[in-house]
């Protein structure tokens, strides 16, 4: 008897690319596989981040022949972050709508959700608060303008719900009631990012070889290691931690494993600006701490993991500025880091799904990094086993699963 077809899926993401929307996509197409033949449609970077109208044109073109493809497949994902689909909020609104118009049974993976609401008597009066800063002005102008991309999209999933199976993922609660209650749009499901099944959750937590990291790394054998990890872009608040390693014994080093966001290369530009504010504060006075930094770049999937168990610390001391959920603090939990967050709202969000898996501090206290980091020996090890029970690669596929394959009834009684 010929073996039934198994169902299609298009998973349409960034790929094969240093992205952490391609490593998210990489795990769930490796988990969905059990389950379906997966494709992943892969976003040509190079045309839809530029602007001008010949390359504005190929990008369409790219799209429509992407949404073509779609209608090719039994289920389709979308991973959207603004960033990936267009070089200006009307291409990027255009584009989406296209492909979702083409998906047959839609997931729409939103990896944020910002519809900042305001009037222009508010917003005058912020301006003067803020004495007229032009700075200011540009990110209100921003956040407004972004506010209308995420409305757009979230009212035509919304429209195109009543003809076909349309469903929104989000990474917080809080944006989980933001669409179903304040929007009014119900097929709505929220979870936390994962990334590692049981087997690679256990290979990346056996494997401590902290002597081998520091040779590697050309550190002495006797150096305690602070990770950071990301881009190194300014709501990262990175400056926190270099002021933190400044007061830390001399053995604590401060290991960066990134680089500087693609978006933010200019033309004649020699430095990128927070970059240059980072060496600067490494670099000032006489508490100089430039010989105890680690600029190590990007590295692969495997050496992230391994980095994120074999440092001392892992700390993220990111400033609010309504981002989601970061993709980092979940591998961290998942790979055994010993983990210290900022208390914004993101982790705060984060910590309603995992409870106290990690350490805190209050946001830019440099002060308080540094203690936490020599003194606090927390043992997460119970509640974190707990959270993984709960939330993990293989449940985060089974949901879905649930909406690919219509079984609602199991689906509500979730939320």
């Amino acid at each position: 008897m010929k073996e039934a077809a198994r169902p299609r899926l298009a998973i349409v993401s960034s790929w094969n690319v240093d992205c952490g929307n391609a490593s998210y996509t990489y795990v769930l197409k490796k988990e969905f596989e059990k389950y379906y033949d997966v494709e992943v449609l892969g976003l040509d970077l190079h045309l839809l981040l530029r602007d001008g109208k010949k390359f504005r044109a190929l990008a369409r073109r790219h799209i429509a022949e992407m949404a073509q493809r779609l209608k090719e497949f039994d289920y389709v994902n979308l991973q959207f972050e603004a960033g990936l689909y267009g070089a200006n909020n009307g291409e990027i609104l255009s584009n989406i709508k296209t492909l979702m118009d083409a998906a047959p049974n839609l997931i729409l993976t939103m990896h944020r959700v910002d519809v900042h609401d305001s009037s222009l008597s508010r917003e005058v009066v912020f301006f003067i608060k803020n004495k007229f800063s032009l700075k200011v002005l540009r990110q209100r102008r921003w956040l407004l303008s972004s506010a209308r991309l995420y409305r757009g999209i979230l009212k035509h999933a919304k429209h195109l719900s009543t003809g076909k199976s349309v469903w929104v993922k989000v990474h917080t609660k809080r944006e989980h009631r933001l669409i179903s209650e304040i929007l009014n749009f119900k097929n709505v499901i929220d979870a936390p990012l994962a990334f590692l099944d049981a087997p690679e959750r256990e290979r990346v937590q056996s494997d401590v070889r902290p002597s081998d990291l520091r040779r590697r790394y050309s550190l002495p054998p006797e150096a305690k290691i602070l990770g950071a990890f990301g881009y190194i872009v300014d709501y990262k608040g990175f400056e926190a931690l270099i002021r933190a390693i400044r007061i830390m014994p001399d053995n604590w080093y401060l290991l960066i494993a990134g680089s500087q966001h693609p978006m933010s290369i200019e033309p004649w530009t020699p430095i990128q600006p927070y970059l240059k504010k980072l060496l600067a504060w490494a670099d000032s006075g006489p508490l100089s701490c430039e010989h105890r930094l680690r600029f190590i770049g990007n590295v692969d999937d495997n050496e992230f993991t391994f980095l994120l168990r074999n440092v001392d610390a892992v700390v993220l001391p990111y400033i609010e500025v309504g981002q989601s959920m970061s993709g980092i603090v979940a591998l961290a939990v998942e790979s055994g880091a010993r983990l210290f967050c900022s208390n914004n709202l993101s982790f705060a969000e984060v910590r309603r799904y995992y409870g106290d898996a990690f350490g805190r501090f209050d946001i830019g206290n440099h002060i308080e990094i540094a203690q936490k980091v020599l003194f606090d020996n927390t043992d997460w090890t119970i509640q974190r086993a707990e959270v993984y029970k709960n939330y993990n690669i293989a449940s985060l596929v089974r949901l879905h699963r649930d909406i690919f394959e219509g079984r609602m009834k199991t689906l509500e009684a979730r939320h």
